[in-house]
């Protein structure tokens, strides 16, 4: 048996209208390595973020994830964990998507991406994280004769992300209970207008597009009271900025920075938000890959 290490992105989901069906990799990275158990030795090391709320056990999300493809025996798990817990970064997307390439490599089963989103997806719940996390960039999500299917349709964005973390947390089941179970027809319009838009903005490449994109109707007015960051945002936003989404169901926001502009918006948001972590990040070009 052969050691290996991956390391897995953290992720952004919906990119304002893509509600459910886009996501996009960050160039933020926790980091799986599995060798061959030595005796004695214990099962999971962690470190990083989260150690005092992950269990280190056969549990762990990575190990049930890993055990979809291979089975844990023999195994040792060491983690380092950057992506904050529960804020709306895909740490749980992270964590599936390490277990499951690791698992693929030690095997030597080589399974692709869509047998991989299938197998992680009912451990993960969330496509669009899932999707990214596995395949990096930018990616659209969609269902196709009842699985799921994803493609990345770019390695870049013509913005450069600058994240806030709110010290809050958002329950993702709560937040969504908030979205009505209906919209007008009006705002139904808008909304498919606003998420071509994205994909249009997306492939082509073009700002001037993603930035009319950013403006989301369908879940992202019905959040803001979990995400006051975003009400401020769209309110009154950044010089240098493109506009701001909201990273999941948050409560984690995105700033959008125009190219050399993200130094300038980061230090605006640090005086906006003095509580939140504030991290000017990229596109991860790659997702989950062994290192």
């Amino acid at each position: 048996m052969t050691a290996v290490t991956v390391r897995a992105p953290a992720t952004t989901a919906n990119l304002g209208p893509g509600f459910d069906c886009a996501g996009a990799a960050f160039d933020l990275w926790n980091e799986l390595e599995v060798r061959p158990a030595e005796p004695g030795e214990p099962l999971v090391e962690l470190s990083g973020e989260g150690t005092d709320e992950i269990p280190a056990g056969p549990e762990h999300l990575a190990l049930r994830a890993f055990a979809l493809v291979a089975p844990i025996d023999g195994w040792a798990f060491r983690f380092v964990n950057r992506i904050p817990l529960e804020r709306g970064l895909g740490s749980s997307a992270a964590t599936v998507a390490a277990g499951l390439v690791a698992a693929s490599i030690v095997s030597g089963r080589n399974l692709d991406s869509d047998q991989l989103l299938a197998l992680g997806l009912p451990l993960e719940g969330h496509a669009d994280n899932l999707a990214a996390a596995l395949l990096g960039g930018a990616c659209l999500i969609w269902q196709e004769d009842g699985a799921p299917r994803a493609r990345r349709i770019s390695t870049s964005l013509p913005f450069d992300p600058v994240v806030i973390v709110p010290t809050s947390r958002v329950n993702t089941e709560a937040s969504r209970g908030r979205l009505p179970q209906t919209l007008p027809y009006a705002d139904a319009v808008a909304a498919a207008a606003r998420a071509a838009l994205l994909g249009a903005g997306i492939a082509a490449g073009d700002g001037a597009l993603l930035e009319r994109a950013f403006n989301d109707v369908l879940h992202e007015p019905y959040r803001m009271a979990d995400a006051p960051v975003l009400a401020d945002l769209r309110a009154n936003p950044v010089p240098g900025s493109a506009g701001a989404t909201l990273s999941g169901s948050g409560p984690t926001v995105v700033c959008w920075a125009w190219p050399g502009q993200a130094e300038a918006v980061a230090a605006e948001l640090e005086r906006r938000a003095p509580g939140a972590r504030v991290l000017p990040l990229r596109i991860a070009t790659n997702g989950t890959e062994a290192v």
